[in-house]
């Protein structure tokens, strides 16, 4: 059955077009999809009507019978990706299809990830004439994260490559080791692929932000726009606006007194709404300031001092320690290893 501690991933915020492709996916592969679902607390009539939302618990308890079913496609998320990126209504994806141009489609999508979920959020930064594209979780996915990222990152490099030419450039950088036989890799995400790397990244030149779009429609774009308008679901999720908050803030010591000030409740009930997310404050912030550290180390080089600086370290010891707890290893080990 579902796992029932975390409660934010019961309510229904996620298109259920996301579901419809992954079970159009089981059904190519000889699997019916009321086998799929069964557990999952889902009908196939739930799907049936314009506009139809699902739990996300529900999506990653079927994505996680259907990666067991077919152990032996290791392709499999790359593949449900392109799917994604190919089929129209979704849409997430429809706001990127028919933006003007690669910004008009950040843009939109920001505007909407705080309402809908889907999971994955976008960090986009402009660094030495390069666009990093970056993804990290909204919560806490455990084993689900690698494939829900390998999803996000099939299908978006597909749809960049329609919208800006297969002649444009794209690296592809994973956070996890080169598999024994990658040779799927290249065949879904390109020759440009970069393993142990310190983030998960799409990266393109910056001057790919406003090259036009072939399949851009202001008409569509709005009806796209419009359509994302009504499935939004607010408040946002508790555990996504804080990792949002953290990045944002990274110079800002945060602790579990000030944090659940600057929300507006008291410390007891951010203790408990956390609890209820399958985290914790201490393990939240932890990870957050895990990821950005090693992002920031490799895109700018910088020093332990500059690091223990910027992330409000009360001096480097302190960041040397912290970093070790996140990674098992101390900066100096993790630089050589780049």
């Amino acid at each position: 059955m579902i796992p029932g501690n975390f409660a934010y991933l019961h309510d229904k915020r996620m298109p259920a077009h996301f579901l419809i492709t992954i079970l159009e996916l089981a059904e190519h592969h000889q699997i019916k999809p009321h086998q799929l679902i069964r557990g999952s607390q889902l009908f196939l009539e739930d799907l049936a009507y314009p506009g139809a939302q699902v739990a996300p618990a529900s999506v990653l308890f079927i994505l996680k019978k259907l990666k067991r079913e077919l152990a032996e496609q290791p392709q499999l998320a790359l593949e449900l990706g392109q799917r994604i990126a190919t089929g129209h209504g979704h849409v997430l994806f429809d706001l990127w299809r028919y933006a003007p141009n690669l910004s008009g489609a950040l843009t939109a999508w920001a505007s909407v990830q705080k309402g809908i979920e889907t999971l994955v959020q976008f960090n986009v930064e402009r660094h030495q004439g390069k666009l990093y594209i970056r993804l990290t979780e909204s919560a806490s996915l455990s084993t689900q994260q690698r494939m829900l990222f390998e999803i996000v990152l099939s299908a978006c490099r597909l749809l960049l490559k329609e919208q800006l030419g297969a002649q444009t450039w794209v690296k592809i950088e994973l956070p996890w080791s080169q598999p024994g036989q990658d040779l799927h890799y290249p065949v879904y995400l390109g020759e440009h692929v970069r393993f142990d790397a310190p983030r998960c990244a799409i990266i393109l030149s910056e001057e790919a932000l406003y090259q036009p779009f072939k399949e851009a429609s202001t008409l569509r774009f709005a009806q796209a726009k419009h359509t994302a308008k009504h499935l939004l679901h607010p408040p946002q999720l508790l555990q996504a606006h804080l990792r949002r908050i953290f990045r944002k803030n990274l110079g800002q010591a945060w602790s579990l007194e000030y944090t659940a000030s600057y929300l507006g409740m008291s410390p007891a009930t951010l203790k408990r709404r956390l609890k209820q997310d399958g985290t914790n404050f201490k393990l939240l912030v932890d990870e957050v300031r895990g990821q950005e550290a090693l992002h920031l180390m490799d895109l700018n080089q910088w020093n332990n001092s500059q690091l223990a600086n910027t992330m409000a370290f009360a001096d480097v010891h302190s960041f040397r320690r912290a970093f070790k707890r996140w990674t098992g290893a101390v900066p100096s080990a993790f630089r050589c290893g780049s």
